[in-house]
C-alpha cells in the first residue's frame, strides 16, 4: 500500500512572507583575534565597530558579498551553551547566537506571531545608530531568532 505524500501550503498573503535572512551572530572569547582570521581567511571587511557599555560588550560586524556577520566580546562570557533567559544575557555563552531575518513589518510581524503562540522575548526596539528596529522571537527549542526592520531616514 503507497502512502501518499501530503503537502503543506503556506498562505503568502501574510506579512511572513516579507522573511528574508539578515545576518548571523557569534559572540567570541577574543575579538580581534576572530575578526583578523574572518578578514585574512574569507575575505570579510569590517563595516561597524561599536562598544555597548550597559553590556560590558564589544560588537563589530563584518561582511563579504552582502552576508553580515555580527560580533560580540562580552566580559566574563563562557563557552557553554545555556538557553538564554533574556535577550542581553545569551551574550554570556560564546558560539552562534542567533539567525537574523530582514521583514517589511516589524509589528504587524510581532503581533502575527503572538497570534500564532510565539514567544516574543524583546518587543520590536528603534537602533538609530544601526538604522534598525529589532524584535527577538525564540523557536521551539529556544534558540533566538531577530527579526530585523530597516529604519526609512
Amino acid at each position: 500500500m503507497a502512502v501518499q505524500a501530503q503537502t503543506q501550503t503556506t498562505n503568502t498573503a501574510t506579512s511572513l512572507a516579507s522573511l528574508r535572512p539578515h545576518h548571523v551572530a557569534l559572540s567570541v572569547p577574543n575579538l580581534e583575534e576572530t575578526i583578523q582570521w574572518y578578514q585574512d581567511k574569507l575575505g570579510f571587511t569590517t563595516t561597524l565597530r561599536r562598544e555597548l557599555p550597559q553590556l560590558s560588550t564589544h560588537q563589530v560586524f563584518l561582511e563579504l558579498n552582502g552576508f553580515r556577520i555580527e560580533m560580540f566580546e562580552r566580559e566574563n562570557s563562557a563557552r557553554t551553551q545555556p538557553f538564554p533567559a533574556n535577550v542581553p544575557d545569551d551574550l554570556l555563552a560564546q558560539g552562534y547566537k542567533h539567525i537574523a531575518f530582514t521583514v517589511d513589518d516589524i509589528d504587524a510581524i510581532a503581533i502575527e506571531l503572538k497570534h500564532h503562540n510565539v514567544e516574543v522575548v524583546l518587543e520590536p526596539v528603534i537602533d538609530e545608530e544601526l538604522g534598525l528596529t529589532v524584535c527577538f522571537i525564540k523557536d521551539n527549542n529556544g534558540n533566538l531568532i531577530e527579526l530585523v526592520q530597516e529604519l526609512n531616514l
